[in-house]
C-alpha cells in the first residue's frame, strides 16, 4: 500500500481498491456474473499495512449517490494477510450501477483512509441463448473412444457455432467444460478436469464459428470409461455477459481398444456400429448409376468460394456427411475419393459401414484429416481439392457414386508468399491524413476540439487481397495497447476512430501504431513493427489531494461544529498547495452531506480556480438542510469536486468528516441560530406575599420563588437537560429533573431578594444538555417590579369599648354605623405619614383566627390622605351593611376582620394586619343598622 500526504503534516495511508470474488479485477464497469447475482459472493480487502489496537473498518455500498453502510468493524491485529465479509443476493438484488468502498480510521480515530470506489455493474436480466457448442469428432452417439478420430489422446475437439447478429469483432467467447464419472453429467464433478477457454472472436469466428480442442490433460485423461463431460460456452462484451449457451454432453469411454484408419482417415463410430476402415481396395470398371442420380450425396461445410474454414484445418480433420443411400445392405462399403482439382480423383480408403440396424439414423459423418489438404506452392491463389464418395452395395457390384465436392484451401496470410514460404510484416504503415502539422504531430486539446476523429489511410494494394479482409488496427505506448478499429478493410483504405480513444494513454508522450490483417479464412498476418504515429501534450487531469480545511474544527476536524460558531461565520478552504494539474478556468465546487444519508447534501456554487486559495462561505442555512433538525450531533462529509470541460467524469477529492452538532435541549428554536428562544416560557417569580412577579416591601426580607411551568406542546425537562435560572443576572440554583417534568421551581433566597435594585429587574432561563457548555437556548426576559425595603408602619387600631372584656369589631367602632355601617381605621401619626400621604386602607372577612380563610365578596378597599398633625385620622376601609351581614349571617355566627394599610415610601410598604373577630349583632339580635339578624339555621 502507497503512503500518500492526506491532511497537513498527517502521513496516511491510501487504501486499496478492494475486490469481490468472481468479478474480474481488470473489468472496470465490473459486470456482476449472473450465478453471483443468484448466489452472492465475498468483498475481499487487504489487511492494511501497520495496523494498530481497534482500527475502524467502514464498509460501505453507494448507489444513486446514497451510501448504505454495509459493515462496521473494530480490528485489531493480528489478523489474516485478506479480509472476506459476504456479499449477499439483498445487496445486489437491485439493477444499475453500485460502489464499493471502504475507510479505515487508525485506532478508530485521526483521519479517514478511503479506498478508491469499486464500480459494479448489476443486471439480472437473463442473457441471450446461444447456439449449443458441438463435437464434430463424437460418434453419432456422443461418444469420445480409442476408435474415434483424431486418437482421443490428443484431446477433445470442441466446435463453437457462428454467433452472426449477437456477437461483434473484439467480444469474448469463453468455453466451458467439467467432466464427470457418469455418462449422463450427474453425480459430483472431477474438479481436476474444470478448464475454461477464452477467445477473442474475430468477424471470420463470428461468421463461420471456430473450434478449439481441450487438452487431454489434464482435462479427459481422470475420465476413464463410462464418464462424460458437460460443455457450455459464453459470450461476454467489455466484460459483461451478452449470452450462454445450454450445457451440452460429450460421453466419453477409454476402455474399449479400437482400430486405426490408414493415413489417419477414420469413421467416427462406436464399437457397436462395427464401422472398419481399410486400406484402398483394388476394384474393376463399374459403371454407377447416374441417369438419376447421384443417389449417394456428400456435404462439407466451407466459407464464401468454398473456402475450408483455417480453424477447420487447425482442428486436424475436416468433416464429411454422407446420406445413407436407400436399398442397403448389410455389407455395404465405401471407398473414399481425394484428389487436387485438375488431377484424377483416387481413392485413399475403403470403409466398411456394418450391419444396417447399427447405422446412425439419417446421415453418417466421416473425418478426412486435414494432413490431405496440403496447399501447393503454386500458383499463387488458393489450392483446389475435389472429394467424392463411391457406395458399393454389398461391398460389391455396381457403384453409386456420390456428388463431387469442390473445396478450396487457403493457409497464406495476407502480405505472405507461398513460393517461397515467407511471412512478411504488413507495411507502410497507416497514414494520419487528418494530423497537426508540427513535426512531432502534437495533438493537443486544441487538435481534439476540431478533431471528433482520427482518420486513417491503410494499404490495400497488397497481393491476393479479398474485399472481405480484415484489419486490426492498435495504438501503443509503452506497455499499453489500445484497439482502435477491428473490421473489413474499407475499397479506399479509409478508417476512422473518436478521439477519445486517444484519452486511454496517459496525456502525454509518444503514442505508436501498429497493423494486423486477416482474411475470410481467419489467416492472421504478422504484427507490424511499431511506427511512431503522434505525440499527445493533453491537459493532464486534475488531482484534488486532500479534502477542504474547515479551519473552526481544527485540529483533524476533531473539533465539532456548534450554533455558537455560527455567529463568526462558518468557512471552508480548498487549499492551492493540494491541487494538482489544475488549469484556468476549471471550476471547484464543494459538497456537504450527511455521513450516513446522501440525501441531504448540498452543494456550493463553483468558484473559478486562478490559481490561489478558494474559500466557501458554510452558511447556516446550507448546514441547518443537512442537519434537519436531528437531535443528536451528526457526521458531515466535505469534500471537493473539481470540472472541466469536456472532461469526464469530475475529479473528487478525498473526504473528510467532521461533527455538526446543532441538536439542543427545550422546544423548536424558531429563530435559529439566534439562541434566544421565543418559544420558551417566560419565568414567574412570586415573593412571599405571593404577587406574581413583583416583589413587595415585606418581601424583601424573605425568601421568594422562580418558577417556569410549559405549555402542553412542550417537551418536558428531562434528566439528561439541566436548566440554569437568573434574576437581575445572578445566578440561582440550577434545575435537573430525576424523571421528565413539565414544570420546575427553584427557590431565591432572602439575601439575593434583599439585594435586587429598584424599581425592576429582569429575570430568566436557559436549558442545555448536561454538561454541554454549547448550544444553550435562552428564555427572553420577564421584568419583575421590586419594591424598597420593608418600612414598619404604625399598627392600625379600630374603635374597642372593653378591649379587656370585648376585643371585637363592633358597631362602636363604625363611623355612624347606624347608617353607613363603614369600619373606620385609626392611623397613629408618625413623621412617615405626613399630611396630604396617601395611603390605601384594607378590610376582608375571614372564617378562621388567622385570616387566610376569605369570605367571598367582603374585600375591600378606600384611600385615604393623612389630616393634619392636629386632626385625628380615622380612616374608613369602604364597608357597608351587605358586607358585614356576609360575615355575620345568623346571631351565633363566627367571623374575624383582617385590616391593614398600604403606602408608597420608596416603595410599597405595607403595615401588618390586624385580625380581630366580628360581633356586630345585638343581644336582641338586631344589626348595627336596627335590621333584624336571621336566627341561626
Amino acid at each position: 500500500m502507497a503512503a500518500k500526504k492526506l491532511f497537513g503534516e498527517h502521513a496516511g495511508t491510501l487504501a486499496e481498491r478492494l475486490s469481490v470474488e468472481g468479478v474480474d479485477d481488470n473489468d472496470q464497469e465490473g459486470h456482476v456474473p449472473l450465478d453471483i447475482l443468484r448466489d452472492g459472493t465475498r468483498i475481499k480487502i487487504r489487511y492494511w499495512d501497520s495496523p494498530v489496537v481497534n482500527d475502524e473498518l467502514w464498509i460501505s455500498l453507494i448507489r444513486n449517490g446514497v451510501e448504505q453502510r454495509l459493515y462496521t468493524e473494530f480490528l485489531s491485529p493480528p489478523q489474516p494477510d485478506f479480509l472476506y465479509f459476504p456479499l449477499t443476493p439483498k445487496h445486489l438484488e437491485n439493477d444499475g450501477v453500485v460502489f464499493l468502498t471502504y475507510k479505515i480510521w487508525k485506532g478508530s480515530g485521526g483521519n479517514p483512509d478511503p479506498s478508491p470506489d469499486r464500480k459494479l455493474t448489476i443486471d439480472h436480466s437473463l442473457p441471450l441463448g446461444l447456439e449449443e457448442a458441438n463435437f464434430p469428432h463424437a460418434t453419432i452417439w456422443g461418444y469420445l473412444n480409442n476408435k474415434t478420430v483424431p486418437p482421443i489422446t490428443s484431446g477433445a475437439t470442441v466446435a463453437i457455432p457462428a454467433s452472426k447478429g449477437v456477437a461483434l469483432p473484439g467480444d469474448m467467447a469463453k468455453v466451458h467444460w467439467l467432466g464427470y464419472l457418469s455418462l449422463n453429467g450427474s453425480g459430483n464433478p472431477v474438479e481436476s478436469t474444470r478448464g475454461t477457454f477464452d477467445k477473442i472472436l474475430r468477424r471470420s469466428d463470428i461468421n463461420n464459428g471456430y473450434k478449439l480442442v481441450v487438452p487431454f490433460e489434464p482435462h479427459i485423461k481422470p475420465l476413464p470409461d463410462n464418464d462424460s463431460a458437460l460443455v457450455y460456452w459464453q459470450l461476454f462484451r467489455n466484460n459483461r455477459l451478452v449470452g450462454q449457451s445450454k450445457k451440452n454432453l460429450l460421453k466419453i469411454d477409454r476402455v474399449t481398444p479400437g482400430e486405426s484408419g490408414l493415413s489417419g482417415l477414420s469413421t467416427q463410430g462406436e464399437t457397436k456400429m462395427a464401422l472398419k476402415v481399410l486400406p484402398p481396395k483394388s476394384r474393376g470398371f463399374s459403371a454407377g448409376i447416374k441417369e438419376n442420380g447421384p443417389f449417394s450425396v456428400i456435404t462439407i461445410d466451407t466459407l464464401v468460394d468454398n473456402l475450408i474454414a483455417k480453424s477447420v484445418l487447425d482442428s486436424g480433420t475436416v468433416s464429411v456427411i454422407l446420406d445413407r443411400t436407400p436399398d442397403e445392405l448389410d455389407g455395404d462399403e465405401l471407398d473414399v475419393l481425394l484428389a487436387v482439382k485438375g488431377e484424377t480423383l483416387k481413392s485413399i480408403a475403403t470403409i466398411e459401414l456394418g450391419p444396417i440396424a447399427d447405422r446412425p439414423a439419417g446421415k453418417i459423418p466421416l473425418s478426412i484429416p486435414a494432413s490431405h489438404f496440403t496447399e501447393l506452392p503454386k500458383p499463387a491463389g488458393p489450392t483446389g481439392y475435389q472429394i467424392q464418395i463411391k457406395v458399393y452395395k454389398g461391398g460389391g457390384g455396381i457403384e453409386d457414386p456420390s456428388n463431387i465436392i469442390d473445396v478450396l484451401i487457403d493457409q497464406t496470410a495476407p502480405f505472405s508468399t507461398k513460393d517461397p514460404r515467407r511471412e512478411e510484416k504488413p507495411t507502410p504503415p497507416p497514414v494520419f491524413v487528418n494530423k497537426p502539422a508540427d513535426p512531432q504531430v502534437t495533438v493537443n486539446e486544441a487538435w481534439m476540439a476540431a478533431n471528433a476523429n482520427v482518420n486513417l489511410t491503410v494499404n490495400v494494394g497488397y497481393d491476393e487481397r479479398r474485399p472481405d479482409d480484415e484489419i486490426q488496427v492498435s495504438l501503443r505506448a509503452g506497455s499499453q495497447s489500445v484497439e482502435v478499429y477491428y473490421d473489413t478493410v474499407p475499397n479506399n483504405g479509409a478508417i476512422t476512430f473518436p478521439n477519445s480513444e486517444l484519452r486511454k494513454f496517459p496525456p502525454k508522450g509518444r503514442v505508436n501504431i501498429v497493423q494486423r490483417y486477416y482474411d475470410v479464412v481467419g489467416n492472421p498476418s504478422l504484427v507490424s513493427a511499431p511506427a511512431p504515429f503522434l505525440t499527445l501534450n493533453l491537459a493532464q487531469k486534475p488531482i484534488l489531494n486532500k479534502a477542504p480545511l474547515v479551519p473552526k474544527t481544527d485540529p483533524n476536524y476533531s473539533k465539532s461544529l456548534y450554533l455558537d460558531d455560527v455567529a463568526g461565520g462558518i468557512s471552508a478552504i480548498v487549499e492551492s498547495a493540494s491541487i494538482d494539474s489544475a488549469e484556468a478556468g476549471d471550476e471547484i465546487f464543494l459538497t456537504i452531506e450527511d455521513a450516513d444519508d446522501a440525501t441531504l447534501f448540498k452543494e456550493l456554487d463553483p468558484q473559478t480556480w486562478t490559481g490561489g486559495n478558494l474559500t466557501f462561505d458554510l452558511s447556516y442555512d446550507d448546514l441547518a438542510k443537512i442537519f434537519d433538525k436531528a437531535d443528536e450531533p451528526k457526521r458531515i462529509m466535505i469534500k471537493s469536486t473539481i470540472t472541466r470541460t469536456g472532461m469526464t467524469p469530475d475529479v473528487e477529492s478525498p473526504d473528510a468528516i467532521f461533527i455538526l452538532a446543532f441538536d439542543h435541549a427545550g422546544p423548536e428554536n424558531p429563530d435559529l441560530p439566534d439562541l434566544t428562544n421565543r418559544n420558551m416560557e417566560l419565568p414567574v417569580v412570586t415573593g412571599a406575599s405571593g404577587t406574581v412577579n413583583s416583589l413587595l416591601p415585606g418581601d424583601r426580607d424573605k425568601p421568594a420563588t422562580f418558577k417556569v411551568k410549559f405549555k402542553l406542546a412542550d417537551p418536558p425537562i428531562t434528566p439528561d437537560q439541566t436548566a440554569k435560572c437568573y434574576i437581575n443576572e445572578v445566578a440561582l440554583d440550577d434545575y435537573a429533573p430525576f424523571v421528565d417534568e413539565t414544570e420546575f421551581e427553584v427557590p431565591i433566597p432572602a439575601r439575593i431578594v434583599a439585594g435586587l435594585t429598584t424599581p425592576s429587574v429582569k429575570a430568566r432561563w436557559t436549558i442545555q444538555k448536561s454538561g454541554d457548555d454549547k448550544n444553550i437556548m435562552r428564555s427572553r426576559e420577564e421584568t419583575v417590579l421590586v419594591a424598597g425595603p420593608s418600612i414598619p408602619l404604625p399598627l392600625p387600631t379600630v374603635r374597642i369599648r372593653n378591649e379587656i372584656k370585648r376585643p371585637f369589631v363592633e358597631c362602636f367602632a363604625m363611623d355612624s354605623p347606624t347608617k353607613e355601617y363603614n369600619l373606620g381605621l385609626e392611623i397613629p401619626k408618625t413623621p412617615l405619614l405626613p399630611p396630604g400621604k396617601t395611603i390605601k386602607v384594607f378590610f376582608e372577612a375571614h372564617r378562621n383566627s388567622t385570616g387566610t380563610d376569605l369570605i367571598p365578596n367582603t374585600r375591600v378597599s378606600a384611600d385615604y390622605i393623612i389630616k393634619a398633625a392636629d386632626v385625628p385620622d380615622f380612616a374608613l376601609t369602604g364597608t357597608n351593611p351587605a358586607i358585614f351581614k356576609l360575615a355575620q349571617p345568623f346571631k351565633g355566627a363566627v367571623s374575624y376582620a383582617k385590616y391593614w394599610y398600604t403606602t408608597d415610601i420608596n416603595g410599597e410598604q405595607s403595615s401588618v394586619p390586624f385580625v380581630r373577630e366580628i360581633d356586630t349583632i345585638s343581644t336582641s339580635r338586631n344589626y348595627c343598622d336596627g335590621t333584624a339578624a336571621p336566627a341561626a339555621p
